[in-house]
């Protein structure tokens, strides 16, 4: 889903990704693959974050910021009511992956810190191979983010559906 997902939204050098230095290798690969400009932030730092995009965010289009909710290595949680702020106020696309989230903490990093009305720029993603022990990967986004994926992301497009015994 990351590999798909991300350069999706990014797919311009005049986009820009913010990316938690300890991101899961799902993330960092999206990340390679998309075209925008790169920066890996120093773990759950978000006054680097809000330094950088109050200097930087007006030089780019468009702008996603990116972070585990439950970090795989270590297993600490994102602060995301912080990123979600950050994103409102610069105008950013906050991605959640949940992959490692779901089944732990609940049913997602949104949930754990009850976060019941979920704004449009955010989009959460994550697996339903871990926790779930099933097969597959999911994004959870507004209608119009879903439908641009659908026609953009080539992970999506191009891959098979479903076996039937999952």
């Amino acid at each position: 889903a990351n590999i798909g997902l991300i350069p999706a939204l990014a797919d311009k050098p005049e986009d820009l990704i913010i990316s938690d230095q300890l991101n899961h290798a799902s993330i960092i690969d999206g990340v390679r693959l998309s075209k925008a400009k790169k920066v890996i932030y120093p773990h759950k730092d978000t006054a680097f974050i809000k330094k950088f995009l109050e200097k930087e965010r007006n030089k780019y289009r468009r702008c996603l910021i990116i972070t585990d909710g439950v970090f795989s290595m270590d297993g600490d949680i994102a602060p995301l009511h912080k990123l979600i702020q950050l994103a409102e106020k610069y105008e950013c696309f906050l991605i959640v992956d949940d992959a490692h989230a779901t089944g732990t903490i609940g049913y997602s990093t949104l949930d754990f810190y009850n976060i019941q009305t979920i704004p449009e720029y955010v989009i959460q993603m994550g697996t339903f191979s871990k926790a779930i022990g099933s097969y597959g990967a999911y994004i959870c986004a507004s209608e119009t983010i879903i439908e641009y994926l659908v026609n953009k992301a080539r992970s999506i497009i191009f891959s098979t559906s479903l076996p039937p015994s999952v």
